[in-house]
């Protein structure tokens, strides 16, 4: 397994979030986790990758536990995630965007920046791994136009290409789709299913378009109150009456 949650809780003063979640994610697949909104699917996320601290419970990444890490120790490590409202520098081009996101580059050391043929080569090989993420994006036209000026489904995608270029092992996907045409939801789930068996990317993906999630995922997880209400294959859950309960209750 890649990734295992024990146990896991969060709670905000009486308001319980997450309440004894365990699951697990297996190396090289793509989950799903869906659920009503509220239902408490951004805060695993977010307890998950060290953006909040859990209430008791138990995360561990290829093994090693990592719940007490800060959210940079966790990314270090290969676990990646993107945001529901994506955190982007809006001033940067596109390209910019996606090239700040690599750990460890020799440049952003102040003595090596002095050394031009010290980083000279890695930023080089940076801007060609960029530049193919954007192409199979859709969005190297797009490469040179700020962020202010993309549209609400360019950012989005433009926050999933920041994850990639973040030498990711597991990628957190919160709601990619959201905004974007059905064919381009597709296209983008297309890529995903594309770098899980070229590159052996794992993929852990909060969707609510489930007539897109549906058609990709191997396994997926349900969160209702903050606790799992179903799991199984995505045929399974679909036909799960509590499943079907939750979501008619949502409405």
């Amino acid at each position: 397994m890649v990734l295992e949650v024990v146990d896991l809780a969060k709670y905000f003063g009486g308001i319980k979030a997450l309440d004894g979640v365990s699951l697990e994610v297996k190396r090289g697949s793509i989950v799903g986790l869906i659920g009503p909104n509220g239902s408490g699917k951004t805060t695993l996320f977010n307890v998950v990758t060290g953006f909040y601290e859990s209430t008791r419970g138990e995360v561990w990444f290829n093994g090693e536990r990592i719940d007490g890490l800060n959210p940079n120790e966790i990314y270090l490590k290969g676990l990646v995630r993107t945001f529901q409202i994506p955190r982007l520098f809006h001033s940067l081009s596109v390209l910019e965007n996606v090239l700040v996101t690599p750990p460890n580059q020799i440049g952003e050391r102040p003595l090596n920046a002095l050394f031009k043929k010290k980083w000279t080569d890695q930023e080089v090989n940076l801007a060609k791994q960029a530049v193919n993420i954007l192409k199979m994006l859709g969005l190297a036209p797009y490469a040179n136009v700020k962020v202010s000026d993309l549209s609400a489904a360019h950012i989005k995608l433009l926050e999933t290409a920041r994850g990639l270029m973040g030498g990711a092992k597991l990628l957190l996907l919160d709601e990619p789709t959201a905004g974007v045409a059905y064919t381009t939801a597709k296209e983008l789930f297309d890529f995903i299913v594309e770098l899980r068996d070229e590159k052996g990317l794992t993929f852990f993906i909060i969707e609510h378009r489930l007539e897109v999630l549906m058609d990709y995922v191997e396994y997926v997880y349900v969160l209702h109150n903050g606790k799992l209400l179903s799991e199984g294959r995505p045929e399974e859950v679909v036909e799960d009456r509590k499943v079907i309960e939750a979501y008619i209750g949502e409405g």
